[in-house]
């Protein structure tokens, strides 16, 4: 039976809500959380919105929390765990997005803490050796968007020969940028290369995890028709291979991005495609037996 008192509720919730704050967010179809990039954030060409992941953070954690990140890019997700007064700590690959999310924190203004500044570290490493930052059974909640293999590159392709003058690049502002050169970014491997690799990253993700904690990963799915793959469905092979190291799959979240891009012509005149506006949140769950 639920009580009435909201302080007894926010008590016994393990994210700190009252019963009206968690109906009010319970919704699997986001939206109005799509906002333009700051000129910053353009340079790594695929963040996300702070009130995003400022959102995740309310309703899978409580305050002191820790919150991983480790493909953490220029670091919205660190802004928003020092926001929001829980512990963070991100890992990235990038040098320049290591500098761009350590000169973020540091301009941010910590007047609205009244308590102690949270614990955050900025770790510049492969996020395969976060066993050596993070300790295990100590993440409540992990939140990231990993580099999606190869298409980056692909898409870098169609940019500069089909889509140079079109609406997804000047109507939309889409940017797309290659992360790195280095042979170890998750970006410039093969789809099935890639697939690979993240399964052991899932399995380091599950150590560190908690027993009832949360992971909680930020993906799109893709096309390949120049290879004759209409759909790579990327959010479903991302969730096998979570079940596969022991994660629950517990939910699945669309993040609608509609309102931020405008639709274009896709397969025109000969084949139908309909436009991928949306995002998926791939909600893993950690339930020790």
């Amino acid at each position: 039976m639920t009580t009435k008192n909201p302080e007894e509720q926010r008590k016994i919730t393990f994210n700190g809500l009252t019963a009206k704050e968690w109906a009010s967010l319970s919704n699997n179809v986001w939206r109005g959380l799509s906002s333009s990039r700051s000129k910053t954030y353009l340079k790594h060409g695929a963040t996300f919105p702070q009130k995003l992941i400022e959102r995740i953070i309310t309703m899978y954690s409580r305050s002191g929390d820790l919150i991983f990140d480790p493909f953490l890019g220029t670091g919205i997700t660190l802004l928003a765990v020092r926001q929001l007064n829980r512990q963070g700590i991100g890992i990235e690959l990038n040098p320049e997005f290591v500098k761009i999310a350590n000169e973020q924190l540091s301009q941010k203004s910590l007047d609205n803490f009244t308590n102690q500044i949270p614990d955050i570290q900025i770790y510049h490493d492969d996020c395969r050796n976060m066993l050596k930052y993070v300790k295990p059974n100590s993440v409540q909640l992990l939140v990231t968007s990993p580099p999606y293999a190869n298409f980056i590159q692909k898409s870098l392709k169609d940019r500069e020969i089909t889509h140079k003058k079109s609406k997804i690049v000047i109507d939309n502002k889409s940017t797309v940028k290659q992360y790195s050169d280095d042979e170890r970014d998750f970006g410039n491997y093969d789809y099935s290369i890639f697939l690979k690799e993240l399964k052991t990253v899932l399995e380091k993700c599950y150590q560190v995890t908690k027993n009832k904690g949360y992971n909680i990963w930020i993906v799109k799915d893709y096309r390949n028709t120049k290879k004759g793959v209409p759909y790579v469905d990327f959010h479903s092979d991302l969730a096998h291979l979570g079940q596969d190291v022991g994660f629950k799959y517990h939910d699945l979240v669309i993040w609608d991005q509609g309102e931020q891009r405008k639709l274009i012509l896709l397969g025109y005149p000969s084949v139908f495609y309909t436009n991928q506006n949306c995002s998926f949140l791939v909600i893993f769950r950690k339930v020790d037996k």
